[in-house]
């Protein structure tokens, strides 16, 4: 079960804090509710409390997010499908899923796409948006701002391959990351 104080992701809505379980009587029955503070805006959500399992999940820790985006970021893309609307179902099922291992991979397909052709208006709104959430959870995990984590992100894709596990795994492995990036996302 979740606390308050807790850092998680939304499955749809992204990275937040727990600040608050709170009791709301609707109708006849009264239920309890997580109150999430938003990621980067003055947004807030409610969660109710015996669904936050289904909808919520811890942020990742900092060395699952440097395996996973060294290893399937930086890694060879998967095939995506050409017709665009079997493409954006695929691609939202997995935005849905909420985890952080299948937003990376949206990241990696469709910047890797974006490189060989243009994407379409379509591609292109579902890389902004999983850049947001993926960039947010980053930022929430490591203490950063969400822009810093994005350059990073954009940083790895165009950087493909030239981590070696040892940068990996080295403590200030985001702040090297960090200065070697070239071209931050507007």
């Amino acid at each position: 079960m979740f606390s308050v104080g807790e850092k998680v992701i939304h499955c749809v809505h992204g990275a937040g804090v727990i600040t608050a379980r709170q009791e709301m009587k609707l109708t006849d029955t009264s239920n309890c509710y997580f109150v999430i503070q938003m990621f980067g805006s003055r947004s807030t959500l409610m969660v109710p409390t015996d669904r936050a399992e289904q909808r919520l999940r811890p942020v990742a820790k900092g060395a699952t997010l440097r395996r996973l985006l060294a290893g399937d970021l930086a890694g060879r893309p998967g095939e995506l499908p050409q017709d665009h609307k079997e493409r954006t179902k695929q691609i939202e099922d997995k935005l849905k899923s909420g985890r952080t291992k299948e937003w990376i991979e949206i990241v990696r397909d469709l910047t890797y796409r974006e490189a060989q052709s243009s994407l379409s208006s379509a591609d292109q709104q579902l890389l902004e948006r999983v850049m947001d959430l993926l960039s947010g959870e980053i930022a929430l995990a490591q203490g950063i701002e969400q822009g810093e984590a994005k350059a990073c992100l954009v940083s790895i894709v165009q950087r493909r391959g030239e981590f070696d596990d040892q940068q990996i795994e080295s403590a200030n492995w985001w702040q090297t990351l960090g200065q070697k990036v070239t071209k931050p996302l507007a």
